[in-house]
């Protein structure tokens, strides 16, 4: 075996090879994230707890997720992938913890340490990418954005129909399993040396943190909070509350590479950005009133604007200062992933004491239109 991994050292430097590992490294906490939206109802079922609480479990996550990620930057930028190989091992064990954990406590607190470990992931996966593609960074990152979409159409293609049978404990066995393969090889990633440079932390990367904690608002919220909330207004059963989060979750697939393309192609990230969180805007106000008939179409298209604003905004922010871009990221991170502390809660919140599907809708719209303002602030 060891072989095989000193061949992997040397051909890690391969464009396409970085971006199927840092793929594969970012996918186990995305998929645990988002798979939530499915799982939510039978985890309720199971620990006797109402929606609220359980969107608590997430909003734990992304706690542990957030506070971490400028540090976990730093020690990526500095030690290097084994960071990224320690903390999957690690994600691997708190998984099965949360799995096997029969009370409420015990699954919060699993639940932060995910998010702790699951921190260095995808800041570490980015500056993968972009120290292996830095003539086409924006595509290059657009490919490992896939994995959010990706999550999402697995969990909400397969599962829904299995719910009801499927122990939800199964799944995050699973992915824990996923994970600890993942770490091994992830180990004998080599990182590039640069000279080290100050300034990772400015006017530049503060704004544009900012920018992504709005979008990230509406972006997250309504892909963890579709299903359910499909399910509620229009009535539709679990397998078609199903279809519709994966027709939005094969628009994401597609906009994703879509927009990171064509953002290396132009380099106007900021423009682009700017032209899907509006659409992204009026499409969230809508969607509660449109009619079923025509919901799988506009759930498709809902999917393809709502991320198609990440990728040339990522990609921007990677380019802020070479040699730190995990620093960079982690900044972006820390600042962006309180929206996913605070909107579970709020929405969960929203449904479980009101009911009312326009005021959630209307709340995770808000976040668009400020990433909206701020960008005209960022030159």
């Amino acid at each position: 075996m060891y072989p095989f991994f000193i061949y992997f050292q040397v051909n890690i430097e391969s464009r396409i090879i970085a971006v199927i590992f840092a793929w594969l490294i970012t996918f186990p906490e995305i998929f645990i994230r988002l798979v939530f939206s499915i799982t939510i109802i039978p985890i309720s079922t199971s620990l006797h707890i109402n929606y609220f609480y359980a969107s608590i479990l997430l909003s734990s996550f992304y706690i542990g997720y957030a506070f971490f990620n400028l540090p976990m930057g730093n020690l990526v930028d500095k030690y290097g992938y084994k960071v990224i190989s320690i903390s999957l091992i690690m994600l691997s064990i708190f998984t099965i913890l949360f799995s096997i954990s029969e009370s409420y406590l015990l699954s919060l607190i699993s639940m932060f340490l995910l998010g702790v470990f699951s921190a260095p992931t995808y800041i570490g996966s980015v500056k993968l990418v972009s120290e292996r593609n830095p003539n086409f960074r924006a595509t290059a990152i657009s490919f490992l954005n896939t994995a959010g979409p990706t999550s999402l159409l697995i969990s909400n293609l397969i599962l829904p129909g299995y719910i009801q049978t499927l122990d939800w404990r199964t799944i995050y066995i699973y992915i824990s399993i996923f994970a600890f393969i993942v770490s091994i090889p992830v180990l004998f990633i080599k990182k590039f040396n640069h000279a080290y440079v100050k300034g990772a932390i400015n006017r530049k990367s503060i704004i544009a943190s900012f920018v992504r904690f709005s979008g990230f608002w509406g972006m997250w919220g309504i892909s963890t909070y579709l299903f359910l909330l499909s399910h509620i207004e229009f009535n539709l059963s679990y397998v078609y509350s199903g279809i519709v989060s994966a027709l939005f979750s094969i628009g994401a697939l597609i906009s994703i590479p879509s927009s990171g393309i064509i953002s290396d192609l132009i380099k106007k990230r900021r423009e682009i950005s700017i032209s899907f969180l509006i659409i992204f805007f009026f499409m969230l106000i809508i969607f509660p009133f449109i009619d079923r008939s025509i919901i799988f179409y506009m759930a498709f298209l809902l999917g393809f604007i709502s991320f198609g604003y990440r990728t040339p905004l990522d990609a921007y922010i990677s380019e802020i200062t070479k040699g730190r871009e995990a620093t960079s990221m982690g900044l972006a991170n820390l600042v962006s992933q309180p929206s996913l502390i605070i909107v579970p809660a709020v929405i969960g919140a929203i449904i479980t004491f009101t009911g009312n599907v326009f005021l959630a809708f209307f709340t995770l719209s808000i976040g668009p239109l400020v990433a909206i303002i701020l960008l005209f602030f960022l030159n």
